[in-house]
């Protein structure tokens, strides 16, 4: 399997854990058919895992490193938020899952970065929305073959 989807399957089993945990309502890896926001979910809040950024760089003659950069979007219901710190909250969970598992159970061995974009609240289809961005970038070694 590729770096890019084993580094992907572990932020997915590591946001799965944050489902168990009752954090999160439920967890999606993005298909890009639909928009965030055309869409019918089960359970708030919801993260959507989509497809990364990848940055390269040389590193010696026989590897490079990667640098995978991956937006987990975050959407909670207006409605359900019951108190000012809650958002807060919300982020700081998800940050210290990935900051507790700094290479993502060594998928990603140069590293993981994880940082927060600004909530911000969103109207769709007569609903209000509050959406966050999680960024996550992990870097990896790559060999080379030639």
């Amino acid at each position: 399997m590729s770096l890019i989807t084993n580094i992907k399957n572990q932020i997915k089993i590591k946001l799965d854990a944050l489902v168990t945990a009752h954090t999160l309502g439920e967890v999606q890896v993005d298909d890009f058919k639909n928009g965030l926001f055309d869409r019918d979910y089960g359970k708030f809040p919801v993260a959507i895992v989509t497809t990364p950024s990848v940055e390269g760089s040389y590193l010696t003659n026989c590897q490079n490193e990667r640098l995978y950069t991956y937006e987990i979007i975050v959407i909670q219901k207006g409605e359900n938020v019951t108190s000012p710190t809650e958002t807060e909250e919300l982020i700081e969970s998800l940050l210290d899952a990935f900051d507790n598992d700094p290479t993502l159970n060594g998928k990603a061995d140069g590293g993981v970065e994880p940082s927060s974009s600004t909530p911000q609240a969103v109207s769709s289809r007569d609903k209000t929305y509050i959406a966050f961005s999680i960024i996550l970038k992990a870097k990896a070694v790559k060999d080379l073959i030639y």
